[in-house]
C-alpha cells in the first residue's frame, strides 16, 4: 500500500462516498437529518480527493498524504451526522481511511485509525446531538472504535510482514542482478580483445545475448600457421547456457595444439557430454582453421549450419555438413571439411539468433545470405547486423563473425 499513490487510495472513498449520497438523495427511505451537515460533508470529501491528486502528482509532498484519510474520518463523520446519526447505513465507510492508516508501516498508525474512528461516530455528539438517551450509542461508539483498532492492528501487522518480504525480494534480485552484472562482465571479457591477428585479414564480431548472459559466444585466435575462427551456441538462455559456453570456448581453445578441426569439436563433445546429458540442452559449433598464407580454410560444423562462404565475385555458398551438435552422447563423430579463401572472400558465421530477426521472411536463410553479400567488409556485415537489432526485441541470443582475406597475408609478429 505504500507504494500505491494516494489517488489510488482515495477513488474507493470518493466512489463509495457518491454512492452514498446518491441513494441518500433518491431513496426515499434513506433520511437527510440534517441538510448542512450533509452538504459539507460532500465538501470536505471533495477536498480530501483534491488533496490526493495534489499529493500523487507533487511526489516532494508525499509525506502530507496521511491529512487525506483524516479528512476522510471528518467527511464520514458529517455523512453520519447528516443522514440520520445512529440510524444512518453509511457508516461503515470509515473502514477505508482506517485501512489507508493501518497500511502504514509505523505503529502509531493503529492509534490514529482508532482515534480517527472515535471522531467518526462521535461526529454527531460534538456537532450538538443530546447525550440523553444515547447512552447505548455511546457504547456503541467505543465498542465499534475498538473492533476498528482490532481490524486497523490485523492490517498494519500484515502491511508490515509483506513490506519485510518485499524488501528482501529487492535485496535478493539486486544481489542476482549484480551478480547477473558481474558474469555479464565476465562473458564480454572472454570475447577477443583484438582482431588483428594476421595481416591481410579483416575480422570483426558481434554478441547480443537477450539477458545480461548467453549462450552464444564466438572467438579467434592465433595457431601455428594462422588463425582459429569459432562460434558456438548453446539451447538456452540466462547463466547456465553461459557457464557451458564458456566450458565450450575453453576446451575448444585447449585443442589449439591439434590442426584437425574435427578434434577440437570432438574433445568438447567429451567434456560436455554428461553436463548437457543433465540438462537436456545441446549445442551447436562452427569451428575452422584458417591459413593464413594459403588462404586454406579446414572446418568443421557440428549441427550449426549458418556459416557462409561470400565470393569476391558476388557468389555465395553455405558451410554446412550432416554432422550433429555437440554433447548429445552418441559416439558421434566429426568430419573435416575444406575451402579456399581467395583474396576478397569472405566467411561470415551467424547464430540462429539471427533467423529470428527475418521471421517473417518466406526464407530466412536467403534473407541473411541477401544482406551479407550486400556489404563487402567485415565490419560492415556485423554493423549491418547490429543495425537490425537495435529496436528489436530478441528472442534469442544474437552472434555473428566475419573474416575477410584483403590480401595474400603473413602473419602478424608476435
Amino acid at each position: 500500500m505504500r507504494s500505491v499513490p494516494p489517488i489510488l487510495k482515495q477513488i474507493p472513498v470518493a466512489l463509495l462516498f457518491a454512492a452514498a449520497v446518491l441513494l441518500t438523495l433518491s431513496v426515499p427511505s434513506l433520511e437527510m437529518s440534517n441538510r448542512t451537515g450533509f452538504v459539507t460533508s460532500i465538501g470536505v470529501l471533495v477536498g480530501a480527493t483534491a488533496l490526493a491528486a495534489w499529493f500523487t502528482v507533487s511526489p516532494s509532498l508525499a509525506r502530507f498524504a496521511i491529512l487525506v484519510p483524516l479528512l476522510d474520518f471528518v467527511a464520514v463523520g458529517l455523512l453520519r451526522y447528516g443522514t440520520g446519526e445512529g440510524r444512518t447505513i453509511f457508516a461503515s465507510l470509515v473502514i477505508l481511511p482506517v485501512i489507508w492508516l493501518a497500511s502504514e508501516p509505523k505503529r502509531r498508525h493503529i492509534l490514529y485509525a482508532f482515534l480517527g474512528t472515535v471522531l467518526t461516530l462521535t461526529m454527531p455528539f460534538l456537532l450538538g446531538s443530546p447525550l440523553e438517551g444515547n447512552i447505548n450509542e455511546v457504547l456503541r461508539v467505543l465498542y465499534s472504535s475498538t473492533a476498528f483498532a482490532g481490524a486497523a492492528a490485523v492490517v498494519n501487522e500484515l502491511s508490515r510482514l509483506a513490506q519485510r518480504h518485499l524488501n528482501d525480494v529487492r535485496r535478493r534480485s539486486d544481489a542476482a542482478e549484480e551478480e547477473l552484472d558481474r558474469a555479464a562482465a565476465v562473458q564480454r571479457a572472454l570475447l577477443p580483445k583484438s582482431s588483428a591477428i594476421a595481416a591481410g585479414y579483416e575480422l570483426a564480431g558481434l554478441c547480443i545475448p537477450t539477458r545480461g548472459v548467453g549462450g552464444d559466444f564466438y572467438d579467434w585466435y592465433r595457431t601455428g600457421n594462422g588463425f582459429s575462427l569459432t562460434l558456438g551456441d548453446v539451447m538456452g538462455k540466462g547463466v547456465g547456457a553461459g557457464l557451458i559456453a564458456a566450458t565450450a570456448r575453453a576446451v575448444v581453445r585447449s585443442a589449439r595444439g591439434d590442426s584437425d578441426p574435427a578434434a577440437a569439436l570432438a574433445r568438447a563433445s567429451d567434456c560436455l557430454s554428461s553436463d548437457l546429458e543433465d540438462t537436456g540442452a545441446f549445442a551447436t559449433m562452427f569451428h575452422a582453421r584458417i591459413d593464413a598464407g594459403s588462404g586454406r580454410v579446414d572446418y568443421s560444423d557440428a549441427g550449426h549450419g549458418l556459416t557462409f562462404l561470400l565470393r569476391a565475385d558476388g557468389g555465395h555458398e553455405r558451410l554446412v555438413s550432416d554432422d550433429v551438435p555437440l554433447g548429445l552422447g552418441l559416439g558421434e563423430a566429426w568430419s573435416t571439411m575444406t575451402r579456399q579463401l581467395e583474396p576478397g572472400d569472405m566467411i561470415v558465421c551467424c547464430s540462429d539468433g539471427v533467423l529470428d530477426l527475418f521471421e517473417d521472411a518466406v526464407n530466412p536463410l536467403d534473407r541473411i545470405a541477401d544482406l551479407l553479400a550486400s556489404h563487402r567488409t567485415a565490419a560492415g556485415v556485423v554493423a549491418a547486423v547490429d543495425a537490425l537489432v537495435q529496436g528489436s526485441a530478441l528472442p534469442d541470443d544474437v552472434t555473428v563473425i566475419a573474416v575477410r582475406r584483403d590480401e595474400v597475408p603473413a602473419l602478424v609478429p608476435a
